[in-house]
């Protein structure tokens, strides 16, 4: 069975390949078009930690023997058919608690990419992601926390703490998830680093069909910004929310949503706008008062 995997396309994000109009050169328009690299640095970072978290849901939507609650065995190894992600060579191992039960299962995920693994879009991943999960899918406080082990996407090293936990109030409306990201850190092959902390809520809006289900995203109600970090030009930032931002499956980026970044230092906010639906690239950046709509494309 060919499995969609949500955030599949999404690692074709990396900087700026074209830009929408043609400015002239002052002052103002270069610190926009500095701002706008800004920008996509953060949906590096951002995507990337979202594709470790797909990849995880994946192999615990797959493996029911061990998030259903099945103790089919203490720790054996499956295969994931269908993700362009998962190419050969590629091992998943599933470790099962000896505390593990039908009521409330627990265990380990490993995703070994080994030295290398190429997927259909030439995107590279090295190194391991690790998945600890507790709770039956789905249900009500179930959690997975996923981390890594000298993990890297196109040389990009990634570090964290992504914890999801499922804060719907019963198992029968929408499933929504809490994602907190603790200590996020990329790192590129030129040794510049982008830090990211992050709490976010996911509602799964699902349609008739798999092909129209949608991922809506805002930030916690308690939290007075949805992330924070600093960029790889070592300037802090904070990130909110402004409208809930709506993924489709199969979109590389947001179909709707705004997202504002105030820089730390100088008060300088940010306004990225994804548009009203459209299954593209394009994202609208306006900063004191000036807009220009930006490409997204492929590396960074």
């Amino acid at each position: 069975m060919k499995t969609i995997s949500f955030f599949s396309k999404t690692l074709a994000l990396a900087a700026i390949v074209s830009l929408g109009t043609v400015i002239s050169c002052t002052e103002d328009n270069l610190a926009l078009q500095q701002e706008a690299a800004d920008v996509a640095e953060d949906a590096i970072t951002d995507y990337f930690f979202e594709d470790a978290d797909d990849m995880a849901n994946l192999v615990l939507a797959i493996d029911n023997g061990s998030y259903e609650g099945d103790r089919i065995a203490s720790s054996r190894t499956i295969q994931i058919q269908g993700d362009s992600r998962i190419c050969n060579g590629v091992t998943i191992t599933v470790t099962i608690n000896e505390g593990s039960t039908n009521e409330n299962p627990s265990g380990i995920i490993t995703i070994d990419f080994g030295a290398g693994c190429e997927d259909i879009l030439g995107n590279v991943r090295k190194g391991k992601i690790i998945i600890t999960f507790s709770g039956k899918k789905f249900l009500p406080g179930s959690t997975v926390e996923t981390t890594f082990a000298e993990y890297s996407i196109n040389g990009i090293q990634l570090s964290g703490v992504r914890t999801l936990t499922n804060i719907a109030a019963s198992n029968v409306e929408a499933p929504k998830f809490q994602i907190e990201l603790v200590e996020g850190l990329a790192i590129w092959p030129d040794a510049t680093t982008a830090t990211r902390e992050h709490c976010l809520v996911r509602t799964w809006e699902r349609g008739q069909n798999p092909t129209q289900d949608k991922m809506v995203v805002d930030q916690c109600g308690d939290a007075e910004v949805a992330a924070s970090g600093t960029n790889r030009r070592g300037r802090a930032y904070t990130m909110t929310i402004l409208e809930p931002l709506v993924y489709k499956r199969g979109c590389p980026i947001a179909v709707e949503g705004v997202k504002q970044f105030v820089d730390v230092a100088t008060g300088k906010v940010v306004t990225v706008d994804y548009g009203d639906g459209n299954c593209d690239r394009i994202i609208t950046i306006s900063v004191d008062g000036n807009s220009r709509s930006v490409n997204v494309g492929r590396r960074g």
